[in-house]
């Protein structure tokens, strides 16, 4: 249904439909969520938004999200906008996805209006969807970005409807009719990744320095998977690593907790950046913020892809390129149970060979003023 909507022509904001609620300047709106992996991005572009222009911010997803919660920290403004993704495996809630899908533009159209951004930048998934669809109505204009290597769902209905298509690879497959508006500009990282301490990590929670670091996490959700394999080869990676262990909300294990050596959180926000320069080896999903950051600082990683069965594949090529450059090993999402911590205690046997970069590239920051510029001039900024 969705892919028979036109393909966007340009035009002007309409000044007659909206309303204007900030008083120092019409906003930049923002939109993305489902897990940390779109949010981060988006939030990485908004802080450059906001160093090149000083605009108002809005951010629009849904209530009680991980969206929500990053973008309050960011201090960015934020309105609740209902959405609903399409499941890949049988589900009731399948049949309530359009009508969910409907409420949301309804409402978002109703927020635009009033709150009058002069252009929404969208980073995708099905929580980009219903905003996007009330830009398009309200005759905002619309960018997007996307980071994998092949287009998702959100992201070809998006770009039939966007002014400007961001890309992070050339190789990107999309749509032909989309190349003429697409612009390739890189990964995106949040800018604070150069920033991060490791010895503030370190310091923070009591982490011995005469240890390696494994680093564990599922992306802003936890794996189950990969908590319950790791939990099971606790004793054997303890008696060689520290291990800091980022579950998911609200799958801490209460057994475990003070266990020397052993460090577990639910969601680290702002001290990820540390965790990350910390860690000599990182066990991780392989969505394309997580390689991308990965990447940019130089890391040792074991990437577990989620299976086709549960997405579309694209965090299998996002591994394999990964490797492809960087070095790092692919594990298969079946075998974690039975290999993952032999493969860690491998890994950290040939990690007393390899050096480490200490720096991050200026070249993995620079995407997000590229990004940001963009926004700007489409939102009329044309001295940006």
């Amino acid at each position: 249904m969705w892919l028979t909507i036109p393909v966007h022509r340009r035009c002007e904001t309409s000044r007659a439909v909206v309303k204007h609620s900030y008083r120092d300047g019409r906003p930049i709106a923002f939109t993305g969520g489902g897990s940390a992996g779109h949010v981060l991005p988006a939030l990485a572009v908004a802080r450059a938004v906001r160093e090149a222009s000083g605009s108002p911010l809005i951010f629009y997803g849904r209530a009680g999200s991980v969206e929500e919660r990053l973008a309050r920290d960011a201090d960015m403004g934020f309105r609740a906008v209902p959405a609903a993704g399409l499941r890949r495996y049988f589900s009731m809630k399948s049949g309530l996805m359009p009508f969910v899908v409907i409420h949301g533009i309804v409402r978002a159209v109703v927020l635009l209006r009033h709150d009058s951004p002069r252009v929404v930048f969208s980073k995708g998934s099905f929580v980009s969807v219903p905003v996007v669809c009330a830009a398009w109505l309200l005759r905002i204009p619309i960018v997007i970005h996307e980071s994998d290597h092949s287009m998702g769902l959100a992201n070809r209905f998006a770009g039939r409807l966007a002014a400007r298509v961001l890309l992070s690879h050339p190789d990107t497959q999309m749509p032909r009719s989309f190349r003429r508006r697409s612009r390739v500009v890189g990964e995106i990282v949040r800018p604070d990744l150069a920033d991060g301490d490791a010895e503030r990590f370190r310091d923070a929670h009591d982490i011995a320095a005469d240890r390696p670091v494994v680093l564990v996490y599922g992306g802003g959700g936890g794996s189950g998977r990969i908590n319950a394999a790791v939990r099971r080869g606790l004793d054997r990676l303890l008696e060689q690593a520290t291990v800091v262990h980022v579950f998911g909300p609200g799958n801490i294990e209460q057994d475990l907790v003070g266990r020397r050596g052993y460090h577990q959180f639910d969601f680290i926000a702002a001290g990820m950046t540390d965790a990350l320069r910390l860690a000599d080896i990182v066990v991780a999903r392989a969505g394309a913020n997580t390689v991308a950051e990965l990447a940019a600082l130089g890391r040792h990683a074991i990437l577990v892809p989620l299976p086709v069965s549960v997405s579309r594949g694209d965090q299998i090529v996002n591994a394999r390129h990964f490797v492809e450059r960087n070095g790092g090993v692919v594990l298969r999402d079946q075998d974690v149970g039975e290999s993952l911590c032999s493969l860690i205690m491998i890994e950290l046997r040939k990690g007393r060979e390899r050096g480490r970069p200490t720096t991050v590239p200026d070249q993995a920051i620079t995407p997000c003023q590229a990004v940001a510029r963009m926004i700007l001039e489409f939102g009329g900024d044309a001295h940006v």
